[in-house]
């Protein structure tokens, strides 16, 4: 039985850590991104072609993976996207478009989770650690900030759908909304230099055994925050 993971949004930060460690691990990884690098497959890895702004793209690169690779009983969602305000600090400057592209991002969660859970249920990994993470952060969790509309929206999105699927699925499939914070559990400065922190912290989510809090935050020694969580 191989072990198989699927990185959507493969970029050279957290997809490229992940991927690396995962490998590492035994795993077989396929690299989703808008433009995949051939190169890659010298590495090890199997790159896809994927938006995950399109629930058809998200569709067709996991009938990819599938046929390729095998079903994937781990599946990181590592996809954004942000749209700059055209005025700053006035939101409904932006062009409905540019908000439609980013919630289509965070609603790709849901085409994927769909796509991934077929093959979690197959019996091909019964008895395989089965998770899907999606990279998160806190805007769904603190006051809107009028300059990150787009990246907000999407969150959001993401995150509400992560506690649903947690919510429904926690008896056999783990399902994350994993965001970086600062010690204090704020904003964190130190993002361009969590990539590895990232990938060992999935590492663990994905070993977890139990669902646990699907809000998970940790900081960038990779331990969980302490006292955010709800009684």
């Amino acid at each position: 039985m191989s072990l198989v993971a699927f990185i959507i949004g493969a970029g050279p930060h957290i997809g490229a850590a992940v991927g690396t460690l995962l490998k590492q691990k035994g795993y077989r990884i396929a690299l989703g991104s808008r433009n995949p690098k051939i190169d890659e497959t010298k590495a090890g890895f199997y790159p896809v072609k994927v938006d995950a702004s399109s629930p058809e793209s998200i569709q067709a690169a996991f009938q990819t993976v599938n046929a390729e690779l095998g079903p994937p009983n781990v599946v990181i969602y590592n996809a954004a996207s942000f749209h700059p305000l055209p005025t700053p600090e006035d939101p409904l400057s932006l062009p409905l478009e540019s908000l439609q592209s980013s919630t289509a991002v965070g609603l790709g969660v849901f085409a994927a989770a769909q796509q991934a859970i077929a093959g979690f249920r197959s019996g091909v990994h019964k008895d395989s650690s089965k998770a899907f993470i999606v990279t998160g952060n806190l805007l769904p969790f603190i006051t809107a900030l009028p300059s990150y509309t787009s990246l907000d929206i999407q969150k959001v999105v993401s995150a509400r759908l992560v506690e649903t699927f947690a919510t429904a699925y926690k008896k056999d499939i783990r399902f994350y909304f994993a965001s970086l914070v600062s010690p204090s559990g704020e904003i964190p400065e130190d993002f361009p230099k969590s990539a590895d922190t990232h990938a060992q912290v999935y590492w663990d989510l994905i070993n977890g055994g139990t669902q646990g809090n699907w809000d998970h935050r940790f900081t960038l020694d990779g331990k969980k925050l302490p006292g955010y969580e709800k009684p």
